[in-house]
């Protein structure tokens, strides 16, 4: 999915994107320092948002904060990780002997510790640094730092699933794991 195209801009994207993974409560002039945007370009994008009424300005004497409305915050976030999941998927996709299943967890509303949980065939094991980076550059591109990911073999993954490993059991139980990759 194009966000630039349903939002008609990759400068409010941006935005949304800093206002649901980040934090809200920002001046116009912090977004120009995190995003790298001229400040006009900026202030026509949350000035269109304010409008929208997806994003509200309060001022405060000098300084101009920048929320969401409550309730439209979830419904843009669920936006956003439907393109990451998508993302996600078509990356595995592209390694698909590689990558036998992987499992989304905590940053995808599940109950674990957890936010991705890659299942791979032992044959790869050298490539899981480049996977590594590649994940990495996913979540940045939306704005999302810190990902905790957990590899795993398919022959420890079954080997700990016979021993009823906590951790694996956890994973069988408590989520589906996302399509099998072909």
């Amino acid at each position: 999915m194009n966000l630039e195209k349903l939002f008609w801009s990759r400068t409010k994207t941006d935005i949304l994107k800093y206002l649901v993974f980040r934090r809200q409560w920002i001046s116009v002039r912090a977004f120009e320092t995190e995003l790298t945007r001229s400040f006009p370009a900026i202030k026509k994008q949350i000035d269109q948002l304010d409008e929208a009424w997806v994003i509200r300005v309060v001022k405060d004497n000098n300084r101009r904060s920048i929320y969401m409305i409550d309730g439209i915050d979830e419904y843009i976030k669920n936006i956003f990780l439907y393109t990451l999941k998508f993302d996600i998927s078509a990356y595995f996709e592209s390694l698909s002997p590689d990558v036998d299943k992987y499992f989304l967890w905590k940053l995808f509303g599940n109950d674990f510790d957890m936010d991705l949980v890659i299942v791979h065939d032992a044959k790869a094991k050298s490539k899981i640094p480049e996977m590594k980076e590649q994940i990495t550059l996913i979540f940045r591109k939306y704005l999302i730092e810190i990902v905790n990911v957990v590899f795993m073999s398919s022959d420890e993954f079954q080997k700990r699933n016979r021993l009823a490993d906590k951790f694996v059991l956890a994973l069988m139980t408590s989520a589906k794991p996302q399509p099998e990759v072909d």
